[in-house]
């Protein structure tokens, strides 16, 4: 199996004429989202506050691991591809490296080739992908990441997402994590299941949930997402 360590750009193939790969943020959010039932939303909100540079804190029940590796590969294509040109850094930490983050990189590489950026787009240390000025890291709890190179930036400074916030430990996330998502305008985002554990325990993810539903009900501003309720009452209205 090839792996983002030993993968080589591949040589770019005649395919026939190709669309231009669009990088304005206008034309990039005008195009239809495809996750489906709540995702678009919030796959929306968070380009909103990415483009708009005003650095919202996020956070969306998902139904499954797939379905956050669904939204999230989709999310960081659009960002790679929109920042490809003036320069973007975003990070996706998530608890394990073979069951989290592996498969997103997979997921990611592919949708970057079916995209028609084979060519363009290389792995870098392991963990990170970059295309032309454009990075995307990946970062596990249970293994450090890649081997840095020369260049390599070594924080955020347009998206932070969380994946399975509840299996990340609180006390990890605001040692390893925080200190270096400190930039002005760094939207973030967590991502976790709709049931909250049954032992009773307060897990990362419930902790940000609970805080942007107190602020939605202050302010009226939606922060809090979730798939499941979205596609219950679509069903309900079909």
């Amino acid at each position: 199996m090839t792996t983002l360590a030993t993968r080589t750009p591949a040589s770019p193939t005649h395919r026939g004429p190709q669309p231009p790969v669009s990088t304005s943020p206008s034309e990039v959010m005008a195009q239809p989202v495809r996750p489906t039932d709540g995702a678009d939303e919030f796959s929306r909100a968070v380009l909103d506050s990415v483009v708009s540079k005003r650095g919202e804190t996020l956070s969306v029940s998902v139904r499954s691991e797939s379905e956050a590796i669904s939204i999230s590969s989709r999310i960081e294509l659009l960002l790679l591809t929109v920042g490809m040109g003036t320069g973007s850094v975003s990070v996706r930490v998530a608890p394990s490296f073979l069951g989290d983050t592996y498969p997103a990189m997979h997921a990611l590489a592919g949708a970057l080739d079916k995209a028609g950026l084979s060519g363009m787009w290389t792995p870098v240390g392991g963990r990170t992908i970059r295309l032309v000025e454009a990075w995307q890291m990946f970062i596990s709890v249970d293994t450090p990441s890649g081997t840095a190179v020369p260049g390599q930036p070594d924080r955020p400074d347009t998206l932070l997402e969380v994946v399975s916030a509840d299996r990340i430990p609180t006390d990890w996330f605001r040692s390893r994590v925080a200190p270096r998502s400190s930039t002005k305008g760094l939207t973030t985002v967590f991502y976790g299941p709709s049931l909250r554990s049954d032992d009773g325990s307060e897990s990362l993810f419930d902790r940000v949930r609970r805080s942007n539903l107190t602020k939605e009900w202050r302010d009226g501003v939606r922060r809090h997402f979730d798939t499941t309720v979205q596609a219950t009452v679509a069903s309900s209205a079909g």
